[in-house]
């Protein structure tokens, strides 16, 4: 297979400030939405229980998101090992180097950003909290701005057919021997 292009996540300074401008405009956006929400309904009143929710559903999030990386892996990855790690502040699922066809990769980069920010949602407005639930989607949408952003890089190559995990982002590469 050929390679077309490394992404590293922990390393690209462009790349971070492309994920730090698409999580700033996710989380301002959330922000507005809440305060508009929050002007049109009566009655969700921001105690401290409101708040240790909002925290506390923003915190667990985290490794959830990861369990749901990893679960998708194992899913969509027969045989692949999944592990966890940490570095300059991000948690990050990593295989051992698994290659996965571009769909299948995408749905393992986009499973916690659909999953994760549904349940939240889902478990706020259930409690009849909408501001909260709007604000949890948005907090967690925010920090899924890198793997929104792999997919995105994924989906716009045309010449990838499949992807590799690395230890700091992905490889998108080609098995079609018309694009060398």
């Amino acid at each position: 297979m050929r390679t077309i292009a490394d992404i590293d996540i922990l390393g690209d300074e462009p790349f971070q400030a492309r994920v730090a401008q698409l999580s700033l405009a996710v989380i301002v956006a959330a922000v507005l939405a809440a305060v508009v929400l929050g002007l049109a309904v009566d009655g969700e009143k921001l105690d401290v229980w409101w708040w240790v929710a909002l925290a506390a559903g923003s915190f667990v999030a985290l490794p959830v998101h990861e369990l749901v990386h990893a679960a998708a892996f194992k899913l969509l990855c027969h045989g692949c090992t999944v592990s966890f790690g940490f570095q300059d502040a991000f948690l990050y699922t990593k295989t051992d180097g698994a290659v996965l066809r571009r769909g299948r990769m995408v749905c393992v980069l986009l499973a916690p950003s659909v999953l994760v920010t549904a349940v939240l949602a889902a478990l706020a407005l259930a409690a009849g909290l909408p501001v909260l639930a709007v604000l949890l989607a948005g907090i967690h949408l925010s920090g899924c701005a890198g793997d929104i952003l792999m997919a995105v890089a994924c989906l716009r190559e045309g010449a990838c057919t499949h992807v590799r995990d690395t230890e700091t982002g992905i490889t998108l590469l080609s098995d079609r021997e018309e694009d060398a």
